[in-house]
């Protein structure tokens, strides 16, 4: 049906370029008709005073108890090692029966809605505990692990699996000639998606666990900003460590002592469960009279309500703040990408452009939109900022390698000419690869910016979420979830697109 609809109606059709140029074309366009109805106020006019408390943080960095601040580093490690492990098993599971629709859907569905969701479901479920912080990003990273498998695994050479069919069993014909072929991108990608869990480990503090993030809201809400660089430098040290504290050597003793001493059954409650799931989260007007309830209409009347008052504006307002972002984050990508190759940039200048882009992708988009937000005021500005920010800096550092590698001409031009006709052309296939895949990222990322007030779909999920009415919050994560899923099969169709078009033209 995606196809049909592209097809019919898409610009890809219509203007006589090469497919890269109509997906970059539609999308500036769908950006700019979506930029009139973009709430770009900016309501604080004299953020100077507060800067300077900013700045003066950050040269004086400092925290009052030690002993809560590793108590929070370790907490915020242990849920992204054993939250990553975990979906690592069930992921590769998944993976291997990707092909079956049930599973596909099933784990498009979980990975469609976000991680803080999860949290949020879950502690009402089962108390604010440090189990709900590791399964709500256990069950999201789950199916994105079986989907990046499954891709994988389909790239791998199909010829040493036909050599050895027949002549081993099916389990040996699989391991050695496929699941070998992949297991170093496998590796790679693991410890790429354990970088994502430092940063939603830290973005479950928000909702009351007790991470780097937790102290973190509280440090900038309390203008205490020593503190709130300090658990910034934290965080980054980290994640730019990791390759350090967890890599072949080093992992298993990570996930021992994460699984050791994790407190698996501190803060669980069971006792309201069973109320939550068969009484609290069905429907206010089905509770209890279920068929009354749709025959007088009370049920067509409180969905329509909803609709017309957070479920349609809060769908426009998420739509709207992903497309203006992801045409930001493509531009940052252009402009930015040369500062951390060595083709354009001696030793130190080179130094520099990777030191900044490392703060900008290892820093969650809701920090930096809440930073950004006592500069600018509440708008969507800081969150187009940071999602901009974050999102431009993770694919400069996927393509970092690859610009790296390119083989140049002994006479290769000045460096502007070289990135306009040399460098960018050749790394294009692979920038709109990721760029289309963080389109799907930051609209599943726009939905936790409603937490600062940005009124996307999340910042009704929250609400609903503060009045204890997990009827109305369940009904807007579907709605949420179903718009991500959306948003993946289109990104998914033009990804297939461009692969056509890139096969055919070589």
């Amino acid at each position: 049906m995606i196809s049909r609809v592209l097809n019919r109606f898409s610009l890809l059709r219509r203007v006589p370029f090469s497919a890269t140029n109509n997906v970059i074309l539609m999308m500036l366009v769908v950006g700019c008709i979506c930029l009139p109805f973009a709430d770009l106020v900016v309501s604080v006019t004299y953020p100077w005073a507060e800067l300077s408390r900013i700045f003066t943080g950050a040269i004086t960095p400092s925290y009052p108890d030690i002993s809560e601040l590793f108590s929070a580093v370790m907490l915020t490690v242990q849920f992204a090692v054993l939250g990553v492990m975990l979906s690592l098993v069930v992921g590769f599971v998944c993976a291997l029966f990707y092909r079956w629709p049930v599973v596909r859907w099933a784990c498009a569905f979980i990975r469609a809605i976000h991680e803080l969701f999860w949290g949020l479901l879950l502690i009402a479920m089962i108390g604010v505990s440090p189990l709900a912080g590791l399964l709500a990003i256990a069950i999201p990273y789950s199916g994105v692990f079986a989907k990046v498998f499954y891709e994988m695994l389909l790239q791998a050479d199909p010829e040493p699996r036909q050599v050895l069919r027949g002549k081993v069993g099916k389990v040996s014909n699989f391991l050695f000639s496929q699941l070998m072929q992949v297991v170093s991108q496998m590796s790679h990608y693991v410890s790429y998606r354990l970088e994502c869990a430092l940063r939603s480990s830290a973005v479950l503090g928000f909702v009351g666990l007790p991470t780097i993030g937790f102290h973190l809201e509280s440090a900038i809400k309390e203008g205490h900003y020593s503190e709130a660089w300090m658990l910034l430098y934290v965080l980054l040290l980290l994640i730019a460590g990791k390759r350090w504290w967890f890599n072949g050597k080093t992992w298993w003793v990570m996930v021992l002592s994460a699984v050791i001493f994790f407190p698996f059954g501190q803060g669980v409650s069971l006792q309201y469960a069973g109320a939550f799931i068969a009484d609290e989260i069905v429907p206010a007007p089905m509770r209890g009279q279920v068929w009354a309830s749709i025959a007088d209409g009370k049920l067509l009347s409180w969905f329509l309500h909803l609709w017309s008052e957070e479920v349609y504006p809060g769908i426009v307002d998420t739509i709207v703040l992903t497309m203006v972002s992801v045409v930001l984050t493509g531009l940052f990508v252009v402009f930015f990408l040369p500062l951390q190759s060595f083709l354009f940039l001696g030793r130190y200048g080179r130094g520099g452009g990777i030191a900044v882009l490392l703060v900008v992708r290892s820093l969650p988009e809701v920090v930096i939109a809440f930073v950004l937000m006592l500069l600018i005021g509440p708008s969507m500005i800081p969150a187009i900022i940071a999602l901009a920010l974050h999102n431009g800096g993770v694919i400069c550092y996927l393509l970092r390698g690859q610009v790296d590698s390119l083989d140049l001409r002994p006479d290769c031009p000045a460096p502007l000419l070289l990135y306009s006709y040399e460098v960018l052309p050749r790394v294009s296939a692979q920038l709109m690869s990721f760029w289309l895949y963080r389109w799907e990222v930051i609209m599943r990322e726009t939905a936790i910016l409603g937490l600062l007030g940005v009124s996307t779909l999340g910042f009704y999920i929250d609400s609903a979420f503060e009045d204890i009415r997990y009827d109305r919050a369940l009904l807007l994560i579907l709605f949420a979830a179903a718009l991500n899923m959306v948003m993946e099969a289109i990104s998914g169709q033009l990804q297939r697109r461009l692969r056509l078009s890139s096969l055919h033209n070589n």
